[in-house]
């Protein structure tokens, strides 16, 4: 289970954050789950007592971009070191907890970017989709974690891919706005297809996907970008209980990652 804890639009708008990282945490904490947090630095240093409240509860924090702007991930490899240094940084100093995981703002990755995470110690990536139309890159990836072989992180191992999981039946990941448009079902057998073929599903999920404040009417943005957001925490709570009963376990993207390396 990941979180992308994106930027809240309008940038005044700082409930959607806390009362959905909230909602997250008391679901997780009912079914005890640990998930993978993936915090912008500039989110982690405004509300660094929620990020501190994530960690207590044995929940895993990790680097989501500097201010969740997919042109920093897609720099020359000198400014994405510098971009990637001062995130992990302000991730650091805002939580005291050093991120060792990586999601790119809207899965949008260079290979500058791997090196930058390479040269910055991180153990893992998981900004790649492996369907098209998300495919852009012109490697090959499957379902699993894998090495991306070509940016070695040090004498202990290779930088991981972490790869977000898709439906196979239709490519689109099965959390956040999929799940709320093409609802449960679309989920749970894209899960179920998932475990007959032996991979592991990462899921994802943004508090925007369930602030209750919405209630489903708001009058700005595309009706996708609001349909469903008042049922989504439940919708949320049968895919965990689904999963459970399959009697899958949930770990975060970081033990994940160590499992395959």
């Amino acid at each position: 289970m990941t979180v992308d804890v994106d930027p809240p639009i309008p940038l005044s708008s700082g409930y959607i954050i806390e009362d959905g990282v909230v909602a997250f945490l008391k679901l997780f904490d009912k079914y005890a789950i640990k998930a993978t947090f993936f915090v912008p630095a500039t989110v982690a240093e405004k509300f660094a007592a929620i990020m501190i409240e994530i960690i207590k509860q044995g929940h895993e924090i990790a680097c989501h971009g500097l201010q969740h702007d997919p042109r920093e991930t897609t720099l020359e490899l000198e400014e994405e070191l510098r971009v990637i240094k001062t995130a992990t940084e302000i991730i650091q100093s805002a939580t005291g907890a050093r991120p060792v995981g990586f999601r790119a703002p809207l899965f949008k990755v260079n290979k500058s970017c791997w090196m930058a995470l390479q040269k910055n110690d991180y153990v893992y990536d998981s900004s790649l989709i492996c369907f098209r139309p998300y495919g852009r890159h012109k490697i090959f990836f499957p379902s699993k974690p894998f090495p991306l072989f070509a940016y070695k992180r040090n004498e202990n191992g290779d930088l991981l891919e972490v790869p977000v999981s898709a439906n196979p039946l239709l490519p689109y990941p099965l959390g956040a706005t999929y799940l709320r448009v093409f609802g449960l079902k679309w989920s749970k057998t894209g899960i179920k297809i998932n475990f007959l073929l032996q991979n592991p599903v990462v899921f994802h999920i943004h508090p925007k996907d369930v602030d209750p404040w919405n209630k489903g009417r708001l009058w700005w943005g595309p009706w996708w970008g609001h349909r469903n957001i008042q049922n989504c925490i439940k919708m949320l709570e049968d895919v965990i209980k689904y999963v459970q009963q399959t009697g899958a376990e949930f770990v975060t993207a970081y033990e994940l990652a160590r499992l395959y390396e």
